[in-house]
């Protein structure tokens, strides 16, 4: 098994979200530290969930898949700027992903 994190999700949604687009093509992997996720704040360590590979071969199909995930998650060209925090957000969300405010206008 692949000892090295392949991506570090913001928190378990979006952990469970990437889980279900690799294996939905082909790929297996699992989330380790999904259960520190409530101790946030609490805890003085990195709790976000992250994922780790089962077979280190589909490391490259992987990672390509990331980098779509990721420019789509970007928000594209609809995408809004926070008034709050300046964190960009996609078009499909109505608050922001980072600070919870809401999308103004």
């Amino acid at each position: 098994m692949d000892t090295e994190s392949l991506y570090e999700a913001a928190d378990p949604v979006e952990a469970r979200i990437v889980v279900n687009l690799l294996e939905a093509h082909g790929i297996a992997c699992r989330v380790m530290g999904q259960f520190g996720w409530g101790g946030r704040g609490d805890l003085p360590t990195n709790v976000y969930p992250r994922l780790h590979l089962q077979n280190p071969s589909d490391r490259p199909r992987a990672t390509a898949l990331l980098r779509e995930y990721q420019q789509q998650d970007d928000g594209g060209d609809d995408a809004w700027r926070c008034q709050q925090c300046g964190e960009t957000s996609g078009e499909r969300f109505d608050a922001c992903w980072q600070c919870g405010r809401a999308r103004a206008g």
